[in-house]
């Protein structure tokens, strides 16, 4: 709109419709207006509205009237009877909430120019307002612009003369004046169409995908695609795991069946439904960084006392029987039997945790849960494979123990407490670091990326708790007491110490007897010895040289460490889950990195 800003004109009225003069008439309560004459400044806001917005309203009313605006031919509307009474008189505070304003407005159907309805009401002191004088008018007089809108609207049958959207006049008036602003327009994201109730999503031409029915963060989003009933929610959810129309018959079952164990417990509605979703996704996030840190118990409490004592002591007693060889070869050598050692404590937990928390999971039910449920073929969907394993586990290993802990803890210390000139500091804040947030960001978030992946693929997920035989034993477990349910928890930890000692013998065939072992022993030990001989003798290098300062040198070494242990984290998991990947389509053959 022209930020020129119309003032009061005359204005021709049309003769009065027929339909108008027809229909009984209260007569409205004479008023006296007097036109504002033009000032040479900009007018306020009390002055454009009564004379500039009326005079353009009656202008293009009159238009409309004479049919030449609307391209569209008229659609059938019934007619609307004139006011019975007296039109409701609008205080300014309402403008804010008014349907229209003035200027030119994109037709919806095609047409030109249209002219929104705008209500009025009245002054708190019971006096009109000034967008109330054009519904007020002597007995006899010209038609009121209400009146001219309102048979505009009912003769022509277009819907851009009644109320639609609400409109600022204020706003609409002034925009693209100095100092005003166009309002950011407001997005409302859409959720999409809710699924059919009953069994229909069964029976659909398209499945919703495992992340479909399985949001991230957002659940109550799943919400607004389930249907109302509870027998409709079960099968959208498990029409996710439909892979053909034979499918069919045994999922419509198994989703009557889980309905009906959902309502003896009290579960009736989608919102029910999803409030449980809620309870299931955060114990499994937490079941996981448990899983994750008892698989990485012995790869980082080992690291412990090698950071702290064992790694300084081997390198001063090989450099002690060696002086004539440069620092970094006896430094080469510690690092590759450091990382021997840790490899072997790291192979060794994984079986004792993969058999304590084997049945802990409620998206993740053992597979004698889904068997008896389901057809094989869609109890074992979707198994892993050595290139899915391998990308999976390379992609957790970086994100876990390198974005997480690396990037966003120990490179940020190190950088800091070099700056400070602080490097022994550093040296010892490091060794805690690396240890003790490896347990929960390096082990636990591996774990959670893992069986991220793993929902993402359609082999883990709501579909799948929904689908456990033991369906109604988990639901009870989740109406215990909080009390019951943490001592649940700490007992599982009570049977992993005990599961390290049962598994002790496959813990050793692990280590010393399987591909992946050898393989872990590979790439840690040559791992740490290129990077232990690194760290040793570069700053020296770099400062003798290249001129670095000490503190330069111990940044750039630094910073090349985190490097190069950022491509050893993706090359170790990948290379775990290639060789510890199942050959055929097995899923019972998991890896423990």
């Amino acid at each position: 709109m022209s930020s020129t800003i119309p003032t009061a004109r005359p204005i021709n009225v049309p003769p009065l419709s027929a339909e108008t003069l027809s229909g009984p008439q209260t007569p409205a309560t004479p008023t006296t207006s007097t036109a504002a004459e033009p000032q040479p400044t900009p007018p306020s806001s009390e002055h454009i509205i009564p004379g500039g917005l009326g005079s353009r309203r009656a202008s293009l009313g009159a238009t409309k009237h004479d049919g030449h605006s609307d391209a569209e031919p008229p659609r059938s509307r019934p007619s609307t009877p004139p006011r019975q009474s007296a039109p409701k008189v609008l205080s300014r505070t309402s403008s804010t909430n008014s349907t229209g304003g003035p200027g030119r407005l994109p037709d919806a159907h095609g047409g030109g120019e249209q002219i929104p309805m705008t209500p009025v009401t009245a002054n708190l002191n019971g006096s009109s307002s000034s967008l109330a004088s054009d519904a007020q008018r002597p007995s006899g007089g010209a038609p009121s612009l209400t009146e001219q809108r309102r048979s505009a609207a009912t003769e022509t049958g277009h819907s851009s003369a009644l109320p639609r959207e609400a409109h600022d006049e204020i706003s609409q008036l002034t925009r693209g004046m100095p100092g005003s602003f166009d309002p950011l327009p407001r997005e409302v994201p859409d959720p999409g169409p809710r699924a059919p109730g009953g069994l229909a999503s069964l029976h659909a031409a398209t499945v919703p995908s495992p992340r479909d029915v399985n949001p991230r963060i957002d659940i109550d989003s799943l919400a607004q695609k389930l249907p109302d009933d509870i027998t409709g929610c079960v099968a959208y959810m498990l029409s996710a795991m439909r892979k053909s129309p034979d499918d069919i018959p045994a999922l419509e079952q198994l989703a009557t069946r889980q309905a009906a164990v959902l309502e003896s417990r009290g579960i009736h509605t989608r919102d029910d439904l999803v409030a449980v979703f809620k309870q299931v996704q955060w114990r499994d996030q937490g079941t996981a960084m448990m899983h994750g840190m008892a698989s990485a118990s012995g790869f980082n409490l080992g690291s412990l006392p090698v950071n702290l004592k064992v790694a300084d002591l081997t390198l001063a007693s090989l450099m002690k029987a060696l002086p004539q060889l440069p620092i970094a070869l006896p430094a080469l050598i510690t690092g590759a039997l450091m990382g021997f050692a840790l490899s072997t404590l790291d192979v060794a937990s994984g079986a004792a945790a993969g058999k304590t928390f084997q049945d802990a999971y409620f998206t993740r039910p053992p597979g004698e849960q889904l068997s008896a449920q389901l057809p094989e073929h869609l109890a074992n969907a979707n198994p892993a494979t050595k290139t899915s394993l391998a990308a999976d586990n390379s992609k957790a290993a970086g994100l876990s123990y390198g974005a997480a802990r690396n990037g966003g803890v120990r490179v940020p210390l190190m950088v800091g407490l070099e700056l400070a000139g602080k490097p022994e500091t550093r040296a010892k804040v490091d060794a805690l670091v690396d240890p003790l947030l490896g347990l929960p960001l390096g082990g636990g978030g591996m774990r959670v990326a893992k069986n991220d992946f793993d929902v993402s693929a359609g082999r883990a997920g709501f579909q799948h708790f929904l689908a456990r035989e033991d369906l109604g034993a988990c639901l009870d477990h989740l109406q215990k007491p909080g009390t019951e349910q943490i001592l649940s928890a700490a007992a599982r930890l009570g049977t992993h110490a005990a599961n390290l000692k049962e598994t002790f013998p496959e813990a050793l065939s692990d280590v010393f007897a399987s591909k992946v072992g050898w393989t872990s022993h590979a790439i840690l030990s040559a791992g740490f010895g290129g990077l232990t001989a690194m760290v040793a003798s570069l700053p020296a290098t770099l400062q003798k040289d290249h001129g670095l300062s000490e503190t330069a040198a111990n940044i750039t070494t630094q910073s090349l460490k985190f490097v190069v242990l950022q491509a050893l984290y993706h090359v170790w998991g990948g290379a775990l889950g290639a060789v510890g990947g199942p050959k055929a389509p097995d899923p019972a053959a998991v890896s423990h990195a």
